[in-house]
């Protein structure tokens, strides 16, 4: 108590205002809650489990963290109000300035900041264990780990189909037409299970005319000769339509027509520890090869490296070595494990399923979740003795040569589900084994872990923080500055006026109707421009409850008020350049930039160097108006 008692005795001599504000002890127990707060940060996640969610970055608002915060700061705020409002120095007469009145705010704006962004100091805490946890360079090496095994997990048909084929070099630069009606059956076609795929070689054709109503024009040549138009793509100003220009007789490049492990051609996940994308759930390059949708190799980012990715896994696969195989199978399950990613996948299972050395073809399925389908238990007991017992030479971590290879037959169970008309979705049902793997909860956790590295929770979260400390400050300095009967008769004032304008709109809606949002936004600034003013023009001549109900409605609006000019100029930024033509056309490259949007979230940095700056102004308005007998 004696050294509390000497600090205190230190500060009124020599800083009232930080004193008066009881800045320094606010700002030490709120250091305090902040270690806490980035304790329970770092060991919050510290089961791989709780990683293997789609929202883990939210999870602080999602769990009971969030009450935990909003008890802990409104007990510091209450009972730092309690104190603080033992004495105030305005209201004794104690002489100030101008500047002291304005570092009283800034004082009310730090405390009440610290004492409600724990949020903060929890994601510190949480991205400390994870790079503690994950760093970098072992990530980076489990996810190619992960990615040059996952083709082999066989999930799902639709990646092994013949248009999925990127390598060799012929399939990156053709198209593949797959729709029965548009296949030239004179022509080289190939077909499995019913689906039927043709290769062309196309041309390009870039357009950037376009017509009265702003759209590309179609390439007048092409449309005279009716020429098959493969598809198109805007980027820019620029319109490329591909046309298909000769079929492609690929068949010494394809080993078979059913489904295969050379046709996948697609990255699981990709790490770049940059800023990404913070809504997309999914992290899958689900970009279609360039034989399903040929797109410049310069354009499209997702290209060349599924290119080089079947390149090397296609490698992999001719050199038909089981021991590498294997390798690669069991480096996979110890990074699942370390991940504790479930699955009743082992290595020796797994390579029977999928060894097929002449055309590697597809011939089993996993599932991706435990329950995915029922199976008859006699089913499954079967299939496991088949797996225990039968062709153990051909899982043996020796080499073996490749006549000597022969894949067992494992008669899969068929899922109780409806025979359908699609052969291939038939296949894939008869052929699903018991295994599973859930391949979703391995993309959330890297995803998840790669967000917590990279994304900028500070920058997207700092604002709400920074407002609700900002109007919260410029309440209690009403308060401060005036008394409890002008807060609350200006509360009613505000309440008033809100209700008055909204029938005034609304009887204007019914009465005349259109334009609303100008007619509410020029209402509200005509009636916050009078309210603003009150103040200078009546401040000795009405009653001092009067400005004081006027002043505070000034000092916790005026930044709204800013507000509201900005969007009114945006709001005519956008109505004119919606008037100009052609902006409704679906291939415009006309966009509306208003005033807003070029700010984006400086916005909230601009308003509040506004608003510090007005406080400060304000601040002799503020002496005036008290100087003003009672």
């Amino acid at each position: 108590m004696n050294f509390i008692n000497k600090i205190n005795n230190y500060l009124i001599q020599r800083y009232p205002t930080i004193w008066n504000t009881r800045i320094v002890w606010m700002l030490a127990i709120s250091l305090l809650a902040h270690i806490v707060f980035y304790f329970i940060g770092f060991i919050s996640h510290s089961s791989p489990i709780s990683l293997q969610n789609s929202r883990v970055i939210d999870d602080y608002f999602s769990s009971g963290v969030i009450m935990v915060h909003i008890i802990v700061s409104m007990l510091m705020l209450v009972g730092w109000l309690v104190y603080m409002f033992k004495n105030n120095g305005f209201k004794n007469f104690y002489p100030t300035s101008n500047l002291k009145l304005f570092g009283q705010f800034v004082c009310y704006l730090v405390i009440v900041f610290a004492s409600i962004s724990f949020y903060f100091s929890y994601m510190f805490g949480l991205r400390s264990y994870i790079n503690k946890a994950y760093p970098n360079d072992e990530l980076v090496k489990n996810v190619d780990i992960i990615n040059k095994a996952y083709p082999f997990l066989s999930i799902g048909y639709q990646d092994y189909s013949l248009n999925k084929k990127a390598y060799p070099k012929p399939f990156y630069e053709l198209y593949c037409e797959t729709s029965d009606d548009l296949i030239d059956y004179n022509k080289k076609y190939f077909e499995t299970n019913g689906y039927k795929y043709q290769f062309y070689s196309l041309y390009k054709v870039a357009i950037t005319a376009r017509d009265g109503y702003g759209e590309f024009k179609y390439p007048a040549a092409e449309y005279k000769n009716g020429t098959d138009l493969a598809y198109k793509e805007v980027v820019k100003d620029t319109c490329n339509y591909y046309f298909k220009k000769d079929v492609v007789d690929v068949s010494a490049d394809i080993k078979t027509t059913n489904l295969s492990y050379y046709n996948f051609s697609r990255v699981f996940y990709t790490l770049d520890f940059e800023e990404i994308d913070f809504y997309d759930r999914h992290n899958y390059n689900y970009v279609t090869t360039l034989t399903e949708h040929m797109v410049d190799y310069g354009t499209n980012p997702n290209a060349a490296k599924n290119y080089e990715f079947s390149k090397q896994f296609s490698e992999i696969l001719d050199r038909k070595n089981p021991v590498e195989i294997k390798k690669i199978l069991n480096d996979f399950l110890e990074v699942s494990k370390q991940y504790q990613i479930r699955t009743n996948l082992n290595a020796d299972q797994w390579f029977k399923l999928i060894y097929h050395p002449d055309t590697f073809e597809v011939k089993h399925f996993i599932a991706e979740n435990e329950n995915e389908y029922a199976y008859p238990k006699d089913s499954i007991s079967v299939m496991a003795d088949t797996l225990s017992n039968d062709a153990a030479a051909a899982v043996a971590v020796a080499p073996v040569p490749e006549e000597t290879v022969i894949a067992p037959t494992v008669e899969a169970p068929v899922a109780q589900m409806p025979v359908s008309n699609d052969k291939m979705y038939n296949y894939y049902n008869k052929n699903l084994t018991k295994y599973y793997y859930q391949a979703n909860n391995l993309n959330d956790f890297l995803r998840s872990v790669e967000l917590i590295k990279n994304v900028d929770f500070v920058s997207r979260n700092i604002h709400v923080y920074l407002w609700i400390a900002f109007f919260f400050s410029t309440l209690i300095f009403s308060f401060r500055v005036t008394n409890l009967r002008s807060v609350i008769f200006t509360g009613i004032t505000t309440g008033v006026l809100s209700l008055v304008i909204g029938l005034m709109v609304l009887v204007y809606s019914m009465g005349w109707g259109g334009s609303e949002e100008y007619f509410a936004a020029y209402l509200v600034l005509t009636i916050a421009t009078v309210i603003i003013l009150i103040p200078f023009l009546f401040l000795r001549s009405a009653s001092k409850l009067f400005t004081s109900i006027f002043m505070n409605i000034t000092i916790n609006g005026f930044v709204l008020y800013v507000l509201l000019i900005l969007g009114i100029i945006s709001m005519h930024q956008n109505d004119a350049c919606r008037a100009q033509p052609g902006y409704y056309n679906s291939y415009t490259s006309k966009t509306c930039t208003t005033l807003l949007e070029y700010l984006d979230m400086n916005t909230s940095y601009l308003l509040l160097a506004v608003g510090l700056l007005f406080m400060f102004i304000y601040t002799a308005v503020i002496k005036k108006w008290r100087a003003v007998p009672e």
